[in-house]
């Protein structure tokens, strides 16, 4: 009876589940967007270095993705809800901490490591649940849960500033503290769908077959995450993601600060990062619905939106001297900077499948993990050294395009789209129960509905005619009537 209150994809609770994975990505985009905000108050609470202060911001940006291996092992072990719940408490417990302690390197440990940790794994939780609660309407789903991050940057931003003035730099960090806490009730709605426990239950009966240890498990799966990566399509969307993510977080992280040296002050820099979070809220939408067409390719929508971005970037120290020129960048940085997270699963599904969705995205996690690290310190390094935020642009710019120029590769190693799938996959239809059971090694769909992404073929035999073929598409399935 349990079994059967579980939702299937498409239906019921998983819009419940997306309307938890929209608010989820709403309090993450404000961390992950308006983190140069924080970074403003760390620098003037200990008045040090911008390369060493950098490294708070940029340690907490680059372990929110690389902790998308340690995430994903957990998902694959307990669940998405589970693993959202913990992320809230741990990410929280962080933030809290950083307002009594006495130094900077703490801050960095308990802002940049302990925080980051708990937010990798909300992050990543809150992005791979879609991706069990959604088959058809995947990039619709998506493109408005990932919405989400841009409202976060447009509301929640001027309120963590307004918090920093009204609490001082030590105080504000027990308010984004219970902000962050706020994880934990979306992770709530987080309820596991049907795909998500049958895959459980496949994995965990792979486990028995092969007499492994549950004390080795997550050790194992952490491994294997790196093991796919011998699948040089899924290497090369790494590899893009790498790049993206140190252009991209060198500017978040930079950002207000450059625009406070260009004369503007720093109400009106939370305002311009508020313009560009709507602007992301918007963008992610508009992406959404239009790769949920089966005209639009994901590997160009993903190639156009960055290849803008890097152009803009690279050309915006040109402009950066004006207010209105700092406007129109932060309109370009929210619209193309996030929007390909709203086709990050079909992408990812489409170089590994579902049944590897929670790995692929982790490993790509891994990557943006390391780039983020990488960026801002690599920005505050130039300036400390001689060097300007000019300079850092135009690296960040650079690092953008050669990003999107990886991504076009992806469909240059990916020509078959069929990665991780098996051919001859055998599929049996037992119309008492309305229920596919399938007989091959990624999985046995017991949801009502298909979620390989190439439709199997289904043979029903029956003993009214002689030699005669029949065929037809229903529900996604090509249906092969043969009669004998």
């Amino acid at each position: 009876m349990r079994e059967r209150r579980l939702s299937v994809a498409d239906k019921g609770w998983s819009w419940a589940v997306m309307a938890g994975s929209f608010g989820a990505h709403m309090v993450s985009g404000c961390f992950l967007y308006a983190v140069g905000v924080i970074h403003n108050a760390i620098l003037e609470r200990f008045d040090e270095e911008v390369g060493k202060t950098a490294w708070a911001a940029g340690l907490f940006l680059g372990m929110l993705s690389l902790t998308g291996v340690l995430a994903s092992a957990l998902i694959n072990r307990y669940s998405c809800r589970v693993t959202m719940i913990i992320g809230a408490i741990i990410m929280s417990s962080g933030f809290a901490v950083c307002a009594v302690v006495p130094s900077l390197d703490l801050v960095i440990l308990f802002f940049g490591g302990i925080g980051g940790i708990g937010g990798g794994l909300t992050y990543s939780a809150s992005v791979v649940v879609l991706g069990f609660n959604f088959h058809y309407k995947r990039n619709i789903a998506s493109g408005i849960a990932v919405s989400g991050c841009g409202v976060g940057v447009f509301v929640l931003a001027p309120v963590v500033e307004a918090a920093r003035e009204a609490y001082g730099n030590r105080g504000f960090f027990f308010i984004i503290a219970g902000i962050a806490l706020h994880h934990a009730l979306f992770g709530c709605l987080f309820f596991p769908s049907k795909l998500e426990s049958e895959r459980k239950q496949i994995r965990h009966q792979k486990s028995l077959s092969k007499k492994s240890k549950n004390r080795f498990y997550i050790l194992k799966t952490i491994l294997h995450s790196f093991a796919i990566l011998k699948q040089l399509s899924l290497l090369c969307f790494c590899l893009s993601m790498f790049f993206a993510c140190v252009g991209i977080y060198l500017v978040y992280v930079h950002f207000p600060r450059y625009v406070i040296e260009m004369g503007s002050s720093p109400l009106n820099a939370s305002f311009l990062m508020a313009i560009g979070g709507l602007c992301n809220c918007i963008s992610r939408v508009l992406v959404g619905m239009a790769a949920n067409s089966e005209s639009i390719n994901e590997n160009v929508m993903y190639f156009g939106t960055f290849g803008l971005l890097g152009l803009s970037t690279l050309l915006f120290p040109l402009y950066a001297f004006t207010y209105g020129g700092q406007l129109a960048y932060a309109i370009f940085l929210g619209l193309y900077s996030g929007c390909c997270y709203s086709i990050i699963n079909t992408l990812i599904i489409q170089l590994v499948g579902i049944e590897e969705l929670a790995t692929g995205f982790g490993i790509c996690m891994f990557f943006c993990g390391i780039g983020s690290i990488i960026g801002p310190p690599l920005a505050g390094a130039i300036v400390d050294n001689g060097g300007s935020y000019e300079n850092s642009f135009i690296l960040a710019g650079f690092c953008i395009t050669i990003a999107a120029v990886l991504g076009l590769a992806v469909s240059c190693f990916n020509k078959t789209g069929e990665s991780f799938t098996h051919d001859n996959q055998e599929i049996t239809v037992d119309t008492s129960d309305d229920m596919l059971v399938g007989n091959c090694d990624t999985a046995k769909n017991v949801l009502g509905e298909s979620f390989i992404e190439k439709p199997p073929v289904i043979i029903v035999t029956t003993t009214d005619y002689v030699n005669s073929t029949e065929s037809e598409e229903v529900n996604g399935f090509l249906l092969g009537q043969q009669k004998t």
